[in-house]
């Protein structure tokens, strides 16, 4: 492979991504409303939190590199 095929943008990667998540949080969800007994406030709560922790040190560790020295 060149550097120019690795450079390019996979989009039919990136939309199989999106869709293996987003199935992968509906069966979450169902999985919290039916088995654990959780209501949909809860479940929604419960994954804005998990989300936050989740992306916080992804955003902490973009603002620490700067504009122009992303890795």
């Amino acid at each position: 492979m060149d550097d120019e095929t690795d450079s390019k943008t996979d989009f039919g990667g990136i939309a199989v991504a999106i869709c293996v998540a987003a199935y992968t949080a509906i069966m979450l969800a169902y999985l919290a409303q039916n088995d654990l007994g959780l209501s949909a406030t809860q479940t929604r709560h419960l994954s804005m939190a998990a989300a936050l922790f989740l992306a916080l040190p992804i955003a902490l560790d973009l603002l620490r590199a700067g504009p122009g020295n992303a890795r």
